[in-house]
C-alpha cells in the first residue's frame, strides 16, 4: 500500500507547527513541514520524533487497574475493559460529590502549551466545571499566568500577538523562542532580516541574545527593578508617547492621597457621578472622563500628567496626585546606579536600551517564564506592561495586538462554575486575584488538602496527562498526598512516575490518532486567520482514546450530558465556530484549514476602550489596591532570598529544544540530542569549584538536591547556574542508581516564597551551591 499524506499540525509544543503526516497501513511514518501553513516553515526535533512517540513499545494500550498496595516499590496493574474502568471512576467521583461535595475531587490537566492536550483542553475543563470542582492543578501560576492574566490588570487583555512582521524593534524578555516556539522564532528572524532591531533581556547568552542590538544580561529575579529603571529613563528624558498616555491610559487621573482611590465627581459634590473620574487641566481646572462609557468628556490633550495639589472634597482639603506621578516616583526610585548594582546591567547598557526603545516607533515584545517564575511575578509583569504602554505600541500595527481574526465561542465552561463553588477553590482566600478565580489551583495546595485535610480534604485526583512528581516541587508532600487519596486516576501515553501511583491508568491517544480543532495559529497576526480541523492521521494505537472521549464518557455516566453538548464533540465544535460563521463540513472538506476573510482588528480599544475598570490601560490599579496589593509596581528593595554564604549562587531552569517539560526523554532520537541533564555555568563558576565540562555535579538548595552534568558557557551571568526541569528517568550519575528523579530540578525547589497574587514560585532565582558529584 502506498503512503498517504495527511494535512496536520503538531501539538508537541506551543508552536503548533503546520505539517504533513505521512502514513502507511495504520503507521505514522514521518511528518514534514508544510511551508504553505502559517506556522509550517520548519519542524523541531520533538515534532520529527512523532513516529517514535506514537509507536513506542512502552505506550499504554489498555486501561489498567492497580492490584498492588499503594506505595509498593514495583506497582502491579491488571488490564480491564474501558467500561469497567470508566464505570468505576465515575462511581467514585459521584460518591465523593454526593457525600462531600465536588470540590473534594481535584483534577490535574497537563499544559496545552506543550503537550497533546492542546486541542482538547477546552473540553476537559468544561467537564471539570460541569462536574463542579474548582480545583484543577494546571500550573498556570508558573507558566502562562503572567503574560496571559496578570497583564489583564494593566491592559484588560493579555499581552497579545506580537506583530513582528511590521515592528521596528523586537523585544524578547525572559523568553527564548529558539528553544520553545520555533514558528515565533522564525518570525523574529524574518523581522531582523528586513531591518528590525532586536532587544533581549536574558541572563543566558541565547541565540537571540548573541545577535541582539542590545542584550541586557540581567541577574535572575531582578527584572522588575530593570523595567522600572528603563521606565525612569524614558520618563525623565520625556521620551515616551505622552499623547497615548493621556488619551488611552489612566495616567492623568487624579488619585486621593488619603485613601488611594481615584478622584470621582461624587467626591466633590452630593449627587455627583461616581463613574466620572477627574484629571487636572490648565490653571487648576478639572477635566472629566466617564469610565462607564470609556470616553473623555473634556479634551484629554489638556490634561496635566504631572499634577500634584489639593482638592476640596465635602469642605475638606484632600491632597491629590496623578496616577502618572505616583508611577513615575516608583520608577525614579530605581536610578541607573541602583539598577546596575541590583541587576548586574551596566549603566551604559541600560542607557543604550532606553535609547533603543525611545527611537523605535513600533515595538513588539514577547515575555514568558523568565519573568513569570518569580516571587514578584505579578508586579514584574505590571512593570514591563506599563513600560511597554509608554511606547504607545499596544494594539497597533507593529505592536502587540490582542484578540482574534473572528469571534469564537468559549466552550471551556467558565459559566458552569458558580460563585459558591469558585469560593471553595484551594488558595483563593490567600490569593483572591489569582488563578483560583478560574478554578486553577497550585499543586502544593492540593497536596496539603489531601495529606493534611486543610482547609478540607481532597479525596480523589483525576489527572489528564502530566507528571506531577517530576514537574512540581514538594516531592515528599506530594507522595504523602497521593498515598492518602481514596482514588487516583491518571490518563496518559506512558506509565510515568505519577501514573505508577494511580489506582486506574487510562491510555490516551496522541493528537496523530484523533481529530483536533484549532481556531487561529498565533505565530503571527496572519496566522490567526487560519482555522483547521486536523483529521486523525492513523487509528488509535491499541485501545487508546482521546482525552476528549474520556471526558465525554465520564460526563455521560455522571449525568452531565446537558452541560456537555449532549456529549457530542461535533455539537460543541459547531458551537465554538458559530460566531465566526464557519461550519464543520467546510473544515472537513479542507483538512489543511481555511483562512478567515478579515484580519485581526488593530487598535481594538478605539471604539469602547480597554476591558479594565476605567476602560483605559491601568498604570494605577484600584483592583490591586482593593486587595491589599500595591496599585503601581513599586519595589522597595531587591527581591529574592538574602545573600547566603552556604548557597551563594542563583539557580534557574532553562528549556531545551529537545524536550518539552517532562516529555520525550524516552525517545531515542531526542535522547541522542540531549542524553543527560545539564547544568550551565560560567567558566569562573566552574573553575572555582573544580568542575570541568561534562563532570557530574551535585546541586544543593535549602529544599533538596539533584544531579546534572556541567556545561561551561562563555558569557553566562557568573553568579547564576541553569538546569533543565522535567528529568524523570534514570541518568547514570554517580550515586544515582536507578532513581528516576535523581536529576529532578523541582525536587530541590523551595516553596516558602511565592508571588502573593498568583502563587508563582521563584524557579528562576533559587539559592544553591554546587560541587562535584560523588
Amino acid at each position: 500500500m502506498a503512503e498517504t499524506a495527511v494535512p496536520a499540525f503538531c501539538t508537541q509544543c506551543r508552536s503548533r507547527c503546520g505539517c504533513t503526516a505521512f502514513v502507511e497501513e495504520g503507521r505514522l511514518l514521518r511528518i514534514e513541514p508544510d511551508p504553505t501553513h502559517p506556522s509550517g516553515e520548519k519542524l523541531c526535533p520533538k515534532g520529527r520524533a512523532a513516529p517514535e512517540l506514537v509507536h513506542h513499545p512502552d505506550r499504554l494500550t489498555h486501561p489498567l487497574r492497580r492490584v498492588s498496595p499503594k506505595g509498593a516499590a514495583e506497582p502491579r496493574f491488571e488490564p480491564v475493559s474501558w467500561d469497567e474502568a470508566l464505570d468505576a471512576v465515575a462511581a467514585a467521583m459521584a460518591a465523593v460529590r454526593d457525600r462531600y461535595g465536588p470540590e473534594q475531587v481535584a483534577f490535574g490537566v497537563t499544559t496545552p502549551s506543550g503537550s497533546h492536550m492542546s486541542d482538547g483542553i477546552a473540553w476537559v475543563e468544561r467537564f471539570i466545571r460541569a462536574f463542579g470542582s474548582p480545583n484543577t492543578i494546571y500550573a498556570t501560576e508558573i507558566c502562562n499566568w503572567s503574560k496571559d492574566h496578570s497583564s489583564c490588570l494593566t491592559y484588560g487583555w493579555d499581552t497579545g500577538t506580537p506583530d513582528f512582521a511590521r515592528c521596528d524593534l523586537a523585544v524578547l524578555w525572559g523568553w527564548n523562542p529558539a528553544a520553545t516556539w520555533l514558528a515565533r522564532s522564525g518570525e523574529v528572524q524574518k523581522a531582523m532580516r528586513r531591518g528590525a532591531r532586536l532587544f533581549v533581556v536574558d541572563p543566558r547568552p541565547t541565540l537571540f541574545a548573541r545577535r541582539a542590538d542590545v542584550w541586557l544580561r540581567v541577574r535572575p529575579g531582578t527584572d522588575q527593578a530593570l523595567a522600572l529603571g528603563l521606565a525612569h529613563l524614558l520618563i525623565a528624558s520625556g521620551r515616551f508617547d505622552e499623547a497615548f498616555a493621556r488619551r488611552w491610559t489612566n495616567a492623568a487621573f487624579l488619585v486621593r492621597v488619603d485613601d488611594g482611590r481615584l478622584l470621582r465627581e461624587s467626591n466633590l459634590r452630593e449627587g455627583g457621578d461616581p463613574e466620572t473620574l477627574l484629571a487636572a487641566g490648565p490653571g487648576g481646572a478639572l477635566l472629566r472622563y466617564h469610565s462607564g462609557r470609556g470616553e473623555w468628556l473634556d479634551d484629554p490633550e489638556a490634561a496635566d500628567l504631572r499634577h500634584e495639589g489639593v482638592i476640596e472634597t465635602a469642605g475638606v482639603p484632600v491632597p491629590v496626585r496623578t496616577a502618572f506621578t505616583i508611577f513615575a516616583e516608583a520608577a525614579a526610585a530605581w536610578p541607573p546606579a541602583r539598577v546596575a548594582e541590583v541587576t548586574g546591567v551596566s549603566e551604559a547598557d541600560l542607557a543604550r536600551a532606553a535609547d533603543l526603545i525611545a527611537e523605535s516607533p513600533r515595538i513588539a515584545y514577547g515575555v514568558w517564564n523568565g519573568v513569570g517564575q518569580s516571587e514578584t511575578a505579578t508586579q514584574t509583569d505590571r512593570a514591563i506592561s506599563i513600560l511597554y504602554s509608554l511606547t504607545g505600541s499596544y494594539g497597533d500595527a507593529g505592536g502587540n495586538v490582542p484578540g482574534a481574526a473572528a469571534p469564537f465561542a468559549d466552550i471551556s465552561g467558565q459559566d458552569l462554575l458558580g460563585d459558591a463553588q469558585r469560593a471553595k477553590a484551594l488558595g483563593i482566600a490567600e490569593r483572591p486575584l489569582g488563578p483560583g478565580r478560574f478554578g486553577w489551583v497550585t499543586a502544593r495546595d492540593v497536596w496539603r488538602a489531601a495529606a493534611e485535610g486543610a482547609p478540607y480534604p481532597v479525596r480523589m485526583l483525576v489527572s489528564f496527562g502530566g507528571n506531577l512528581l517530576a514537574s512540581q516541587p514538594d516531592l515528599a508532600l506530594a507522595r504523602r498526598a497521593l498515598a492518602a487519596l481514596e482514588m487516583h486516576v491518571h490518563v496518559d501515553f506512558f506509565l510515568n512516575e505519577t501514573a505508577r501511583e494511580a489506582d486506574y491508568v487510562l491510555p490516551a491517544a496522541t493528537s496523530w490518532e484523533r481529530e483536533g480543532l484549532r481556531a487561529g495559529f498565533d505565530v503571527s497576526l496572519e496566522g490567526l486567520r487560519r482555522v483547521q480541523l486536523r483529521p486523525a492521521a492513523i487509528p488509535p494505537v491499541g485501545e487508546a482514546r482521546s482525552d476528549v472521549d474520556v471526558a465525554l464518557a465520564l460526563a455521560a455516566r455522571l449525568g452531565l450530558e446537558e452541560k456537555m453538548f449532549g456529549c457530542d464533540a461535533d455539537a460543541g465544535h459547531a458551537h465554538h465556530l458559530a460566531p465566526a460563521g464557519i461550519g464543520l463540513e467546510a473544515l472537513r472538506a479542507e483538512p489543511a484549514g481555511v483562512d478567515l476573510p478579515g484580519p485581526v482588528p488593530l487598535r481594538p480599544y478605539a471604539s469602547a476602550g480597554f476591558p479594565t475598570p476605567t476602560r483605559r490601560i491601568e498604570i494605577y490599579s484600584e483592583t490591586l489596591l482593593a486587595h491589599g496589593q500595591p496599585p503601581v509596581p513599586a519595589l522597595a528593595a531587591a527581591p529574592g532570598e538574602a545573600e547566603d554564604a552556604d548557597f551563594p549562587l542563583r539557580l534557574g531552569g532553562a528549556k531545551t529544544v529537545a524536550y518539552c517539560h517532562s516529555q520525550g526523554r524516552n525517545l531515542p532520537s531526542l535522547r541522542r540530542l540531549a542524553p543527560d541533564p545539564v547544568l550551565e555555568m560560567a567558566p569562573e563558576t566552574a573553575a572555582s569549584r573544580g568542575l570541568a565540562e561534562g563532570d557530574w555535579a551535585e546541586v544543593r538548595t535549602r529544599a533538596g538536591r539533584f544531579l546534572a552534568r556541567a556545561r561551561i558557557v562563555e558569557g553566562l551571568e557568573p553568579g547564576a547556574v541553569f538546569a533543565q526541569h522535567g528529568w524523570a528517568v534514570p541518568v547514570g550519575a554517580p550515586g544515582a542508581g536507578a532513581a528516576p528523579l535523581a536529576a529532578s530540578l523541582n525536587a530541590a525547589a523551595p516553596t516558602d516564597r511565592a508571588d502573593p497574587v498568583s502563587g508563582s514560585l521563584p524557579l528562576r532565582a533559587m539559592r544553591c551551591e554546587i560541587a562535584r558529584a560523588g
